[in-house]
Formats: C-alpha cells, sequence, structure tokens
C-alpha cells in the first residue's frame, strides 16, 4: 500500500516510517528536508503550509496520508508559524486528500486539549481536530499521544528532556556560585533543596517512543485513539528520580517562596509550568509498559549524549 507520511523527517516521522516499512507499505516520506531513499522509502520535497503540500507531481494510487507534520513548541507564537504549520498544514493535508481522492486521513494530535487550550500549541491542535473529522474524508483516524520519550534507539530532546536540561544546567552555575562563597568565607559545605512548583501527587503521563509509534502502525479502524500511559508516573517520583541521578535534593511542592536561583528556574520554564499539576488521560495502550526510575536515568544519559553530540 502507497502512502505519504508528513513530518517524515521529524522525530516521530522517522521511527513511524520504519514502523510501516517493516509492515510492507510504501512510504513516501514528505518535508522540506526528507530523509534519503532506502528501502520502500521514497522522499519528497515539499512544504505542508503550500498548496497541494508543494508538490508538482502527486504519486499515483495513494491510499492514505499520515499527517504527523507540526510545530511542538509550548510558548509563544511571534511569528504565527505555530499556527500557519499546524493548522493552514492540517487545512492543505485535508485539501490533498479530498482533491486526490485519498481515502483514509490519520492525524496525530495531542492529549492535551482539555478545554480552549493553554497555549497556541493546544489551541492549533484543538481546531485541527474538528477541521479533519469535519473534512468529508472517508475514514478519518485521529491519534492523541501525551508526552513522548525518546529510548536509546530514538533518541529524542522532547518537552521533558528540555525541562531537565534547565534544571542541569542552572544548578552548575548556582553550584559553582555556592562552592565559591562557601570557600571564602569558610562555610560548612551544604546542600540546598532545589524546589519546583507543583503538585507532587498530580501524574504526568510520559509514553515511551516505541508504544505510540507500535499502535499507529497497527490502528486502521477510524476513531480517536489516546496513545497515552495508562499508568503515568507522579510528578513527585519523576523529580525524586532525576535529583537522585545528577545529584541535586529536589522537591515539587505547591507553594513556598522561591529563593534567587529558584525564581530564575521559574523565569525559564513559563511554558512547562501547566503541566506541572497532573493530568488525568484515557488510555488505548492497555499493555504501555510503566514509567520507571530507570528510565528516567537512561532518559537522562541520552539527554546527556545528545548534547556531547
Amino acid at each position: 500500500m502507497k502512502i505519504v507520511l508528513t513530518g517524515a523527517s521529524g522525530f516521530l516521522g522517522k521511527a513511524l516510517t520504519s514502523k510501516l516499512i517493516a509492515k510492507g507499505y510504501t512510504v513516501y516520506g514528505l518535508s522540506r528536508h526528507p530523509p534519503a531513499s532506502d528501502r520502500n522509502l521514497i522522499p519528497l520535497v515539499g512544504d505542508i503550509t503550500k498548496p497541494n503540500l508543494g508538490l508538482n507531481e502527486v504519486p499515483s494510487n495513494l491510499k492514505a496520508v499520515y499527517h504527523l507534520a507540526a510545530i511542538h513548541r509550548l510558548g509563544g507564537d511571534k511569528n504565527g508559524s505555530i499556527w500557519e504549520t499546524n493548522v493552514v498544514g492540517t487545512e492543505n493535508v485535508i485539501d490533498f486528500c479530498l482533491r486526490n481522492s485519498i481515502p483514509r486521513l490519520y492525524f496525530c494530535s495531542t492529549a492535551y486539549t482539555v478545554d480552549e487550550g493553554r497555549n497556541v500549541y493546544e489551541k492549533s491542535k484543538i481546531l485541527c481536530e474538528k477541521m479533519v473529522k469535519g473534512a468529508g474524508i472517508p475514514h478519518v483516524t485521529i491519534f492523541k499521544p501525551s508526552v513522548v520519550m525518546g529510548t536509546k534507539e530514538y533518541p529524542y530532546p522532547g518537552h521533558f528532556s528540555q525541562f531537565i536540561s534547565i534544571v542541569i544546567k542552572i544548578h552548575q552555575r548556582a553550584e559553582l556560585i555556592r562552592r565559591k562563597i562557601e570557600g571564602t568565607l569558610r562555610l560548612p559545605v551544604l546542600e540546598p533543596v532545589f524546589r519546583v512548583q507543583g503538585n507532587p501527587e498530580g501524574s504526568l503521563n510520559l509514553v515511551p517512543v516505541d508504544e505510540v509509534i507500535g499502535a499507529m502502525a497497527k490502528i486502521r479502524k477510524e476513531g480517536t485513539y489516546w496513545l497515552t500511559n495508562p499508568h503515568p508516573p507522579t510528578l513527585g517520583s519523576l523529580v525524586n528520580w532525576v535529583g537522585e541521578f545528577i545529584m541535586v535534593r529536589m522537591k515539587i511542592l505547591p507553594y513556598f517562596k522561591p529563593t534567587p536561583i529558584e525564581l530564575a528556574f521559574q523565569k525559564l520554564v513559563p511554558a512547562f509550568e501547566p503541566y506541572l499539576y497532573g493530568d488525568n488521560f484515557p488510555s488505548d495502550l492497555k499493555d504501555c509498559p510503566k514509567i520507571t526510575r530507570e528510565f528516567i536515568h537512561q532518559t537522562i544519559i541520552n539527554l546527556l549524549t545528545i548534547d556531547k553530540g
């Protein structure tokens, strides 16, 4: 079966391409900078923000489009790129399917489509879900992953890893200053607690990429599927596991008066704050493994390896 996969050069796109090819699909990987051709992978230089996805010629006998291309930034959208890529891009994908009589559209949304959305990314995905449902394409499937975590095979400096990276960097700076002061004043060595504002009892829904792409490659029926972890870890556990590995005493608390270092940290991570109070999603991944202390430690190792590379 011939399919088009948008966002083929991205994290999820690369991983899903491998799964679909293993199942015997011919994948046309569409991106502005598509991956190199390989067995049953045909690169297409295209752009979802342009009509007809920027293609002069369209492959024949296409049976489905997997629409993964999107900007996943959680902050603001000063230049409008999130809205243009996510919303206008999805409009163009819908038009592409209708114009070329492609009967199936698999759309990657997000589990974070609560109420009206808390940032431009969430708002864009809420609108896109409504668009694909009402597009008139015969078969529409919506995937709603939560926070997708990279693995050793598919490393990914995603939002959770970015959060950890900021913790490490700001603590390294703080540690240098603190030790210099202690050495000058001959103070006893202290081990201060680094606090993060949030709900320690709340859950953060982390799901390994293998589970997400496995489900995407397997699911055929139309409908909405929650690609989330049925047993997510608490934020309290996650903060403890991170602190344990980077050798920083960390706690997550609902309220506290921040130190200058904690205040500086808060100013660096405003986009993450809505996610530090917990979430609660249904799940269609009944056999998804739990996120463990060892998994988080391996995630940090992967992150440090990427940074060095």
